[in-house]
């Protein structure tokens, strides 16, 4: 009886759409088989929690829940000798690749525990013989983000060898991996090369559920970051055509573009998106966010002098008569996004975060300045 009502709980999220719902739901599921003592559901239930928050919530939120996993995980097989099922191994590993992801968007966390966390998911590779192309996939941008470029070179070289081999990796989604050699090519300055190992992602040959919309955001800011003004206007287009319908579709994202072709379009997705990004853990999103709209209102201010927005209260500058001033606006987003920069980027001992935006700024400023068409 038990057993079936613990099914039954499953069934009833797993048919749910993602979101708030689903995921008070698994947690109610959580809770019941932390009553009966379920080993089998405690797990799947918290598996079914972090995925859902990290990928339709929260990013920011997940890493108590995967400590939850892991101590009932390894308490149960470490400890006991008992040998846990294939999935129930991908899913222990794959929880401690995310852990490593997630800790990229929390700069409070420091660089010790990231060390740790790493220790750790390379232990538990070794242990049940997988390869370690995940390991080295993450502990590559780590470096990137540390500014430590001729490491991250090397470590991406073992990443490309462990990937020709024959073990068992935790990532097996050609999607995954054909993002990773992207970026890596972009990195790199190689864009010609990096349009190259796209073409199957763009054009559905290779399915993944993060794409083509990773694919196509990465270029349209890779040509925003160049100044190049027609390839904004392209990859900026095949995004706005996957909105209200990819699930990944994310309006502020694409901010930089409404700052040249439709502002109005801008003014709209700040009201709708910006509540959602005071409320997040994750500091990388927010920073995202955050420099977006610095550059929406940077040059919006070159248009408008004051704007009408309904703004959420939770922003420091909000006003009940809805009247904003563009430049203060920008000012604002400029000084915010620059603080989480400046946070990941002392506890990176780098300037990575504080680079990137400059390269954005300069992007933007080439093409409001006459750059390519």
């Amino acid at each position: 009886m038990m057993e079936e009502e613990l099914y039954g709980l499953f069934e009833r999220y797993t048919a749910m759409p993602h979101g708030s719902e689903r995921i008070d739901a698994i947690r109610e599921a959580v809770k019941k088989a932390d009553e009966w003592g379920d080993d089998y559901w405690r797990l799947k239930n918290r598996y079914q929690l972090a995925i859902e928050q990290y990928r339709y919530d929260d990013s920011g939120k997940v890493l108590p829940m995967i400590a939850e996993y892991v101590a009932i995980f390894e308490k149960k097989y470490f400890d006991t000798g008992k040998s846990p099922t294939h999935q129930q191994l991908d899913d222990y590993l794959y929880l401690l690749d995310l852990s490593l992801n997630v800790f990229g968007m929390l700069p409070q966390l420091p660089l010790a525990q990231c060390r740790q966390l790493e220790e750790q998911y390379w232990n538990a590779l070794k242990r049940f013989g997988y390869g370690k192309a995940d390991y080295y996939d993450r502990r590559y941008f780590q470096l990137r983000y540390e500014d430590r470029l001729e490491e991250a070179e090397e470590v991406f070289e073992l990443w490309e060898k462990e990937r020709q081999g024959n073990a068992h990796q935790v990532t097996s989604c050609e999607g995954c991996i054909k993002s990773i050699q992207i970026r890596h090519k972009l990195h790199q300055g190689k864009r010609d090369e990096a349009l190259k190992l796209a073409r199957p992602l763009m054009d559905g040959t290779i399915q993944c559920s993060y794409e083509p919309w990773r694919s196509l955001r990465l270029f349209m800011n890779n040509s925003r970051n160049r100044g190049e003004r027609g390839g904004m206007k392209y990859y900026g287009r095949q995004l706005i055509r996957r909105l209200g319908w990819d699930e990944n579709a994310d309006e502020m994202s694409l901010l930089s573009y409404d700052a040249l072709f439709d502002l109005p379009r801008g003014f709209k997705t700040v009201e709708t998106s910006l509540g959602k990004i005071f409320g997040e853990w994750d500091q990388g999103s927010r920073w995202r966010g955050f420099m977006d709209a610095w550059l929406f209102f940077s040059q919006a201010a070159h248009t408008y002098e004051t704007v009408s927005l309904a703004m959420p209260e939770s922003f420091p500058l909000y006003r009940e008569d809805g009247e904003y001033n563009t430049a203060e606006l920008a000012q604002w987003f400029h000084e915010a996004a620059l603080g989480i920069a400046r946070k990941f980027d002392e506890r990176n001992h780098s300037s990575y975060y504080q680079n990137k935006m400059q390269r954005a700024w300069d992007g933007m400023q080439k093409m409001t300045g006459g750059g390519n068409e």
